[in-house]
């Protein structure tokens, strides 16, 4: 068997070569989209592209950059260890009205507006979507939150209607953050409160307070509700007596009309029946006749 030409041998070794750069080249151009995310495309000599790229794989120029951004639900969690020996803190202190501070443990649902990256990715001058929420999001949390918690005390915070407090935090976000990073904010919430030893004493203080006022309170409608109940029973009473003597006269007027003449004369008759006449003389002699 005849061995293969120099020629055919070189020729073979270049086209494995050219297919290896081929490859190499190919692979080091695809780019991978994951799920819930979409591309955006910087290419060196025309700038940032209009469209985006789904999820999935796709081929890309060499000259050509991608950036991803999330376009599905993602969770921002600021929160506090409070086990025992953990070092772990990221939560933050927000401003009060009655001029105090607390810290707060967060959490925010977001993502970025699939309409917007292009503009977006401008804007930051090529940051992907997790640079963008790690420098500039996170650094502007605590005065954006504080901005609706200094409308609210201490109190309303710790204890108070949080419900409400978390809904104007999650409305006031979205549209601040739709503007000023093309996010959509889905649900903003104040998970937790770490109040110091000197908010603990105060938020003590206040508790006592309101126990008492509430106490007195409690004693206030039940001295007021006695008050009337007595008050109902005077006049109740009153009434009665009133009654009660209007029928006592009412009895007597009745008694008194059916006194007559007949009558008496019927009572006299019956008397002298009963007793015969009396008649009283001179010299303080009675007579009585049958």
């Amino acid at each position: 068997m005849s061995k293969p030409s120099k020629a055919k041998v070189t020729g073979g070794i270049f086209t494995g070569t050219v297919f290896l750069i081929a490859l190499i080249v190919v692979i080091n151009c695809m780019v991978k989209i994951p799920v819930g995310y979409a591309g955006v495309i910087y290419s060196m000599n025309g700038g940032v592209k209009d469209n985006t790229l789904s999820q999935g794989y796709h081929i890309t120029k060499p000259t050509e950059h991608v950036k991803c951004f999330t376009t599905s639900n993602e969770q921002l969690l600021l929160t506090k260890d409070e086990r025992e020996g953990s070092k772990d803190d990221d939560s933050f202190k927000v401003s009060t009205s009655d001029d105090a501070s607390i810290a707060i443990s967060f959490q925010m649902s977001y993502k970025f507006n699939e309409a917007q990256l292009v503009d977006t990715y401008k804007k930051f001058r090529g940051m992907d979507g997790e640079d963008i929420v790690n420098s500039r999001v996170k650094s502007v949390l605590k005065s954006k939150v504080s901005e609706i918690t200094t409308d609210y005390s201490m109190m309303d915070i710790y204890s108070g209607n949080r419900s409400e407090i978390n809904s104007k935090l999650t409305d006031y976000l979205d549209s601040k953050f739709i503007e000023e990073y093309g996010i959509n904010v889905l649900d903003a919430s104040i998970i937790d409160v770490h109040p110091d030893d000197q908010l603990k004493e105060a938020i003590n203080n206040r508790v006592t307070a309101l126990q008492k006022k509430q106490q007195a309170q409690a004693e206030q409608e039940t001295a007021k509700v006695e008050a009337e109940t007595a008050l109902i029973k005077a006049e109740n009473a009153a009434a009665i007596k009133v009654k009660e003597a209007e029928a006592e006269a009412e009895a007597n007027r009745l008694k008194a009309a059916s006194i007559t003449r007949e009558l008496i004369s019927m009572k006299e008759a019956e008397a002298r029946l009963k007793h015969g006449w009396v008649t009283v003389q001179s010299g303080g002699t009675v007579a009585v006749t049958d």
